[in-house]
């Protein structure tokens, strides 16, 4: 069948905006690079955690999207494999990998199907696994909609033949953020949460289905752009808010809508680039060519061949410079380094603090109480300098 509309990776969008799935429909989904790339990433750990290939033998690969399999990537996959294998380990559990589940007795769509990364299923419990290779925002395990989907279909064709379950641990590794989450929830837990997702897909098929813009279900919306919803919400946030003169309380939910304001914002840059591309005008903005790339050789053997003929010595013809702590991090991984050497080196890598950034009191994070001016001692100033 087609793609389902009420899939489990938009389960945040259309759960939240039942509207959004009409504004979508139709909409073509133009894809990414970093799409590609995880694609890509999800594919070779498949073919690693099912003996189809290893570490080594998969670089070079081609994924099914065609897209070639790197070492680094096989690194950064590497982090999440070993994740996967020590919940096996550790819950004696049956792993099974791209896993296809059925979601459509709560979204309502006909044979509809998610797949999930990795699904093992242990003594009273299941664990659903997901893999995001991106590089962007951090994703928790807590509450997450699409695993949570995972969940209801793996409960279903599992709980005869290996439950009965007592729980479900929700599981997302990032290994390129250095992010691994958990969460677990009861199996009263998961059955409430399926009777919400019945009552958002019945609310998608109404004629005046709601549109709810928020930062979670607008970030991947392909109707952003054109939603007036979001459009409202933007114009409202800050038709009447001045930053330097807003109360104090009006600031802080005016900072609330920033993210919102800035996907909309990148959603309509982007609408605008694409119908210029596509040869259609828009009224005061037009195409054209952007920044020149850097400067490289077109051929870089015979540029290294004619600069040797030019006598410069070793040090003017090459720039050397120490492998970063990452590159060395990734040598380790790979055995290049030694785990015992690995420990020599450790010691000597260092990082700066990261300076004070706005998150909301949801963040996991804790506050930092800032310096205040009352800390400081008063300085006279000397006779010398009056």
């Amino acid at each position: 069948m087609a793609h389902a509309k009420l899939s489990p990776s938009s389960a945040e969008r259309w759960m939240t905006c039942p509207g959004s799935v009409a504004l979508c429909d139709g909409l073509v989904d133009e894809g990414s690079s970093f799409a590609e790339e995880g694609t890509a990433a999800h594919w070779a750990a498949e073919q690693i955690l099912l003996g189809k290939h290893d570490q080594f033998s998969v670089v070079g690969q081609k994924a099914e999207n065609e897209y070639i399999v790197t070492a680094d990537m096989v690194v950064d996959v590497e982090r999440y494999i070993t994740q996967i294998q020590d919940l096996v380990a550790s819950t004696g559990g049956n792993l099974l990998v791209e896993q296809r589940l059925p979601i459509g007795e709560w979204t309502g769509e006909s044979d509809a199907h998610g797949t999930s990364d990795a699904v093992i299923l242990a003594s009273g419990e299941i664990i659903v696994c997901d893999l995001k290779f991106g590089r962007g925002v951090q994703v928790d395990a807590a509450e997450n909609k699409q695993l949570m989907l995972y969940a209801l279909g793996a409960v279903e064709t599992f709980d005869i033949a290996a439950g009965p379950f007592e729980r479900v641990r929700l599981v997302i590794s990032q290994p390129r953020l250095g992010h691994y989450s958990e969460w677990t929830l009861t199996m009263a837990d998961l059955e409430a949460f399926g009777a919400e997702v019945k009552a958002a897909a019945k609310a998608t098929a109404a004629t005046d289905a709601p549109h709810v813009p928020s930062e979670k279900a607008c970030k991947f919306c392909k109707a952003k752009a054109t939603c007036p919803a979001l459009r409202s919400e933007v114009m409202d946030a800050f038709e009447n808010v001045e930053p330097k003169t807003a109360e104090v309380d009006r600031l802080g939910w005016a900072m609330g809508k920033v993210a919102l304001v800035e996907t909309w914002c990148k959603a309509i840059r982007a609408e605008v680039e694409k119908e210029l591309l596509a040869g259609k005008a828009i009224a005061g903005w037009k195409l054209v060519k952007g920044k020149m790339g850097n400067r490289k050789w077109s051929d870089p053997t015979e540029a290294e061949n004619m600069l040797k003929s030019l006598r410069l010595k070793v040090d003017q013809m090459y720039d050397l410079s120490l492998i970063s702590p990452t590159s060395a991090e990734k040598l380790a991984n790979s055995e290049v380094i030694g785990p015992r050497q690995w420990k020599k080196v450790l010691p000597l890598i260092t990082r700066t603090e990261g300076g004070p950034s706005v998150a909301p009191e949801s963040d996991k994070r804790p506050a930092i109480e800032p310096i205040s001016s009352d800390a400081f001692d008063v300085v006279q100033p000397h006779d010398d300098f009056v």
